[in-house]
């Protein structure tokens, strides 16, 4: 990668230091950014003409970075935070085949996730665990939680260098052989679940034929069920890819997210995931890969008015289960010009 001395920071912006960055490859992770002097009492219309004069610098630091923490920006609303990130001109995702119960805010911008308290969300790249996935993500802290409610972050390619070092024969399997997720979609929003996204909302359907057509045009196998709900099955998807953009290669797959995340009164997510042959991936590589997550994850205390955005090619994002009410982060899904990650060959 390029360094920082070959990529120059807008003269508006300062990168400043957080103590619970890392630092990886002698690059800090995430780059936090504030307003420069001088530049701290612009408003947010200015900073949203900013980011549209300056894509090819902000793209170059999101490539390198992974992840940029805005923090003292003024976006004092949702409204203004959905302007800012609309103003990267990414294309805006449709949130097709996600699991998570999110509601409209404004524009392009959602809750992150409607799960309780005590529930943690682990680490994974956004809807990992589909063929078509958003390629950007944004992040906005509406409310942060008087305690706990971090959403933590990792790079990927660290992920895979220490569990290419620990467990490499199943590395090796995982770059050889695919992946498919199973769940069952209820018939009715089950907010109590990280997976509890009816199927309407899921595929973006008024009824069952349209969903079946949204459905195998992504690539899912379905069976509807006697209670209304449906049984899929995602076609076959690697576990490992490449960043063709880096050369670097990335832990992209749902094996932990799913274990954990998708037992609910439907769906048991120790099963979730399977190798095209049907065969589960064992706890013990499990744990391996949640260790490795640990070591490598960066979790930060959110301050009102953050925007973190995420670069989720390269970069997994999760949820700490513990948090006092009220807490509202929210959540904007894009894609890019770059395209997704290309596949282990």
């Amino acid at each position: 990668m390029s360094s920082d001395k070959e990529i120059s920071f807008p003269k508006e912006v300062k990168a400043v230091e957080m103590p619970e960055q890392k630092v990886f490859d002698g690059i800090p992770f995430p780059l936090v950014l504030n307003p420069a002097d001088g530049f701290q009492d612009k408003n947010a219309d200015f900073w949203k003409g900013w980011v549209e004069a300056n894509p090819v610098a902000l793209k170059q630091l999101l490539v390198k970075y992974g992840a940029i923490l805005f923090r003292q920006f003024p976006l004092d609303t949702p409204k203004e935070f959905d302007d800012f990130a609309k103003a990267f001109c990414y294309k805006e995702f449709p949130y097709v085949g996600g699991g998570a119960v999110r509601i409209n805010i404004v524009g392009n911008t959602f809750t992150a996730s409607e799960a309780p308290p005590g529930n943690a969300i682990p680490f994974h790249h956004e809807m990992a665990h589909v063929r078509d996935y958003p390629l950007i993500l944004f992040f906005y802290c509406d409310t942060p939680s008087k305690e706990g409610g971090e959403t933590p972050i990792l790079l990927s390619n660290v992920v895979y260098r220490k569990m290419a070092e620990i467990e490499p024969e199943f590395v090796g399997r995982l770059e050889t052989e695919s992946l498919r997720y199973t769940r069952i979609v209820p018939d009715e929003q089950d907010i109590t679940s990280h997976i509890g996204r009816n199927w309407r909302s899921t595929f973006l359907a008024k009824d069952k034929e349209e969903a079946e057509r949204n459905a195998k045009a992504a690539g899912y196998e379905i069976e509807w069920l006697e209670d209304g709900s449906v049984r899929t099955i995602t076609p076959e998807l690697p576990g490992v890819r490449i960043d063709e953009r880096t050369g670097k290669k990335m832990w992209f797959n749902s094996i932990v997210g799913v274990y954990h995340a998708w037992t609910d009164a439907r769906n048991d997510g120790s099963k979730a995931a399977t190798f095209p042959n049907g065969e589960t991936i064992p706890q013990r590589l499990v744990t391996a890969i949640e260790r490795a997550m640990d070591e490598a994850g960066v979790s930060f205390e959110w301050q009102r008015r953050d925007a973190l955005l995420i670069d989720n090619r390269t970069v997994q994002h999760s949820r700490a289960a513990h948090f006092v009410p009220p807490r509202r982060i929210l959540a904007s899904l894009y894609s890019d010009d770059d395209g997704p990650l290309a596949f282990v060959k």
